[in-house]
């Protein structure tokens, strides 16, 4: 399953996105430490928003995406920058997974660059410094923080600036196979190699260097045309298998010939449907995987202490298996504990059995009925059998105490995979938040007559609302009484009365009223042309409120129980 955009679909995007040339800057978005969206105004299509999505999905999004009210420090600085800036040019950077826009901001210059590698970026400069970036990063060539030179990748084979000479210069010097040669030598990636590979004829597996003049014409003529198809000839789809999406292409593979395919209007339209058809990853419960670890750990652990107690134990009845030859041994042995500890290694290698000496410990290790056994040769052959008997007690001790510590992190672990499994049903019932039209950013309602009414839910949302919202047919509501909503009534000028009756209580019900327990009270409404933010001279309009100015339509029954 593919999980970020490879160069040749950068390539592609980038020439999807020229409509954005000569466009405007409008505003700029950052959630979620990893999302960030432009939103543009084109000179040709309207306002288009363009979003870099977990810094490895860039597209021109087909709806709006979720984001929080309150723009993150980063969306602020970028916004003083960028504002109003105009986009001249938008590029791929040679054939690299780097994306560059140009802005020309008054007799300021910007550049956007968006790295879709190693973990993504967004990074604007001025005059080459970086004056801000999503993230900051350092590597032994280059360093990614605001105040210091901006420094692109190093610089690869190019393939969009390629000609049939240099291709081949590229490829015959290759030791490789053709599609590697490809992949690498070539830079366009695996799966644009094994494709070019397929449309070329030529087998994959080929040496580079056992490839003929026509192969590598061939290869040449492939590839030069699948990078054609990505600027101009885009039929962007979704690949499924089993009904699950695979993968998301700016045009058709060979690779996917028998595969189900979904084709999109634009590439922008395929990954915002690939990606938004993805399953996210179930999250990793931390605490259960360190409980699974342990559990092994202790499993091993005992595993280990079971074999040592049994090791000794053999010893032991290896020993009595054979009491009178290891009793001789010891004998030969016992006159090494007067020597130095060279003399005491020397003399002991030379008894017959002995393996080895270490005279610091005095003990020995001797092969003793087909079994090597450790001795202590100060002491005599039932001495060497209890101490081999109180080794293995030792571990079965230590056993004891470990399988009790293991018994507890079963229990724990068993506990908790039955809270995983509560949680996931849980999950599993819970409703699915439904794409949210733009009026839910409101207080709403239909009327009886099928209109839709609107109120701030705050004095901000007050002032976005008329602002925005209240248009020459529409009408104005609001409760009368300090401390209640701007009510908008859409296609207002049609309405019954008993519709404006409805937003009017309306009104009435998320004003102050409501929570001073009040039973009834008294609204208006008025044509959107009396509702002002003028004040008159010495007066002064706080946010979310406004000035009525001329009759007012009042409504004296509203009344709810």
């Amino acid at each position: 399953m593919k999980d970020e955009m490879s160069a040749f679909d950068i390539l592609a995007m980038t020439s999807e996105m020229q409509m954005l040339v000569g466009g405007y800057l409008d505003k700029i978005f950052h959630w979620d430490g990893r999302n960030v969206m432009l939103r543009i105004n084109t000179p040709t299509a309207g306002r288009k928003e363009l979003v870099l999505q977990d810094l490895r999905w860039l597209y021109i999004s087909p709806e709006r995406p979720e984001m929080p009210d309150i723009p993150s420090q980063f969306a602020v600085h970028l916004r003083k920058l960028l504002t109003n800036g105009r986009i001249s040019s938008v590029r791929q950077r040679e054939f690299d997974r780097v994306v560059v826009m140009e802005l020309e901001k008054g007799p300021a210059s910007f550049q956007i660059i968006i790295e879709l590698f190693g973990g993504g970026n967004l990074i604007v400069t001025s005059e080459g410094k970086i004056v801000g970036s999503v993230v900051s990063r350092k590597w032994r060539h280059r360093e990614i923080r605001p105040g210091v030179e901006y420094v692109f990748p190093p610089s690869r084979f190019d393939p969009t600036a390629m000609d049939a000479d240099s291709f081949r210069k590229a490829v015959l010097g290759s030791t490789s196979d053709a599609v590697r040669t490809l992949a690498t030598a070539i830079n366009v990636g695996g799966q644009t190699a094994e494709e070019a590979c397929r449309r070329a004829g030529v087998e994959k597996s080929t040496k580079a260097k056992e490839l003929s003049d026509d192969d590598v014409a061939k290869l040449y003529d492939a590839l030069t045309l699948m990078l054609k198809e990505a600027v101009a000839s885009r039929r962007p789809r979704v690949v499924l298998k089993d009904g699950k999406p695979v993968d998301v292409t700016p045009i058709p593979l060979l690779l996917y010939a028998a595969e189900e395919v979904r084709e999109h209007e634009t590439f922008s339209d395929a990954i915002h449907a690939y990606i938004s058809s993805i399953e996210p990853p179930e999250k990793e419960d931390a605490e259960l995987a360190r409980l699974q670890r342990q559990l092994e750990q202790q499993r091993r652990a005992i595993e280990v202490q079971e074999a040592e107690a049994r090791t000794f134990v053999e010893m032991a009845e290896a020993i009595y298996s054979d009491y009178l030859g290891t009793e001789a041994l010891l004998k030969a042995a016992s006159r090494l504990k007067g020597m130095g500890w060279d003399a005491a290694r020397t003399e002991g290698s030379k008894i017959p059995g002995v393996l080895s000496v270490d005279p610091e410990d005095h003990t020995l290790r001797a092969t003793i009925s087909g079994r090597e056994v450790e001795l202590d040769y100060s002491l005599g052959v039932d001495g060497n059998a209890d101490r081999l008997y109180k080794r293995s007690k030792e571990f079965r001790d230590k056993m004891e105490g470990a399988r009790n510590a293991l018994k507890d992190t079963e229990a724990r672990l068993a506990k908790r995979v039955k809270e995983g499994e509560k949680q996931r049903m849980a999950e599993k019932h819970v409703v699915r938040k439904t794409k949210e039209f733009w009026f839910e950013r409101y207080k709403w309602f239909i009327t009886s007559g099928d209109r839709l009414v609107m109120s701030g839910r705050d004095a901000r949302s007050n002032d976005q609302l008329v602002k925005k919202h209240l248009k020459p047919a529409d009408r104005y509501a609001h409760a009368d009484i300090h401390g209640a909503p701007s009510v908008v009534i859409k296609e207002g000028e049609s309405a019954t009365e008993q519709e404006l009756e409805e937003a009017c209580a309306f009104a009435l019900a998320h004003s102050k009223a409501w929570t001073a327990g009040a039973s009834e009270g008294t609204a208006y409404w008025v044509l959107p042309d009396q509702v002002s933010k003028m004040a008159q001279a010495g007066e002064f309009v706080p946010r979310g409120a406004f000035i009525i100015r001329g009759r007012r339509n009042y409504i004296y029954t509203c009344v709810w129980s």
